[in-house]
């Protein structure tokens, strides 16, 4: 893992939260979401399967794996498209990719027990401008930047970066958050234009930084997190990582049979 690219990734993406794009072509929107998701309210799944890795002083340890899926309804709005999504993430051993339940720090050399990552869904508002607003209003204490830059072209593949950056404010007794990442969306423009069609999937990667998550038992001490990844949206329940089908149907077998579900 490259962490001087990702570190610097970090410090770009906070830099220009402040300046999010607003010259978007008129297409852009209707292509945008078709690579994420769908033009009707279908549901739509998308996957990431990726490692994080721990940085102190400078030095870049690897950690463990992630496996996540993403499920997601559009629907059209006169301010663009609203989207309510859930995401269902675990940790896995770097060796046999399997999902962890424990897990030794090598900072601290405790073993401490690893949570399943899932929250209630969220619902957003993707603008025209491609700009993604909260649907509910968010603490005081939490701020939040989530956009996509114009479209880019690659050969005969259109691109859209998708950045997002997060940062909550300490309360007393507790460690203030940050998080910011980048996802890149991928896909032929021939299929994406395609009128017969309303979705269209993407390949993705992904990369973030982070602080520490308050589980790994980190405490105060110095330090971030970095990560990376690839996947997909467009996909199916079947083809999602074989560790996700796999844990998911110890915790939550109804996910597996019902994936609207998670959107309720």
């Amino acid at each position: 893992m490259r962490l001087s690219r990702r570190a610097a990734l970090g410090l770009s993406l906070i830099s220009l939260t402040a300046a999010c794009p607003v010259a978007i072509d008129a297409k852009a929107l209707s292509r945008f979401i078709k690579m994420r998701g769908a033009l009707d309210d279908r549901l739509v799944i998308g996957a990431v399967t990726g490692q994080y890795n721990g940085v102190v002083g400078g030095q870049s340890i690897p950690l463990f794996g992630l496996v996540s899926a993403v499920f997601s309804r559009y629907r059209p709005n006169p301010d663009g498209y609203e989207v309510v999504e859930f995401e269902q993430a675990y940790y896995t051993d770097l060796h046999s990719g399997q999902v962890l339940t424990r897990w030794k720090n090598p900072y601290t050399n405790e073993v401490v027990a690893v949570p399943v990552y899932q929250e209630r869904p969220a619902r957003s508002l993707v603008t025209p401008n491609l700009q993604f607003r909260s649907v509910i209003a968010l603490p005081s204490s939490v701020q939040v930047s989530h956009f996509v830059y114009p479209p880019r072209m690659d050969g005969a593949d259109i691109v859209f970066d998708e950045s997002v950056f997060v940062e909550t404010k300490a309360a007393p007794g507790k460690l203030a958050f940050r998080y910011v990442d980048q996802t890149i969306l991928r896909a032929p423009l021939s299929w994406v234009d395609r009128r017969d069609t309303k979705t269209a999937g993407s390949k993705t990667q992904f990369e973030a930084v982070c602080s520490w998550r308050p589980w790994l038992g980190m405490g105060a001490r110095p330090g971030n997190m970095t990560a990376s990844g690839q996947g997909g949206f467009g996909l199916s329940v079947a083809s999602l990582p074989a560790a996700w089908r796999e844990a998911t149907a110890r915790v939550r077998p109804a996910l597996l049979q019902n994936p609207a579900s998670a959107l309720e």
